[in-house]
């Protein structure tokens, strides 16, 4: 499958649930992971290392601006899902 053909992912928040949604994101023909956004731009860099993704955000912010991403998944707990998009 052409590398346009594929649905463009962004993860925010980086733990356990985030590695593992990463993880089966691999195994998609039709995924992949372009974009991560951790409060800690260290943890966001080796995250995105470890999952063959080109960019690291130390922002949700920055993540949501950019156009190259089609879905976002909110790995962050479920009690701040509403403070990361409003």
């Amino acid at each position: 499958m052409e590398n346009s053909q594929k649905i463009k992912w962004g993860i925010i928040g980086l733990g356990n649930i985030a590695n593992q949604f990463a993880s089966d994101l691999l195994l998609l023909e039709d995924a992949e992971l372009t974009a991560v956004a951790s409060r800690d731009l260290v943890k966001a860099n080796d995250f995105a290392q470890k999952f063959n993704c080109t960019k690291a955000y130390d922002s949700y912010e920055a993540l949501f601006a950019d156009e190259e991403v089609e879905i976002i998944y909110i790995a962050t707990p479920h009690n701040s899902h509403a403070s990361i998009v409003y």
